[in-house]
């Protein structure tokens, strides 16, 4: 479901808002000590407006800290969904 890489962390399987609590949790047992972190969608197979509050979550998290959140491999439904909201420049993409 999350794989930790040196810089942030590699997301894999549904991404809903049945499964965003247990990313929520894993991702404070993977989050990198310090700088900013890389988080990548690549292993995501679905999600939905979940991963937009997911990404809100972990980049109000980052900012506590100091630091930035750079998503990548964001699955085109969560970019659109984000366009449709008006928040696609606060994604991190």
């Amino acid at each position: 479901m999350m794989r930790p890489t040196p810089t942030g962390f590699v997301l894999g399987g549904p991404l809903t808002i049945a499964t965003a609590s247990t990313y929520v949790e894993a991702a404070r047992a993977h989050w990198p000590e310090e700088g900013d972190s890389v988080i990548d969608f690549a292993g995501v197979t679905e999600a939905d407006s979940a991963a937009l509050a997911l990404i809100f979550k972990w980049q109000r998290d980052a900012l506590k800290k100091g630091r930035k959140i750079h998503c990548v491999n964001v699955p085109a439904n969560v970019i659109a969904l984000a366009k449709l909201y008006g928040v696609d420049d606060l994604i991190g993409t």
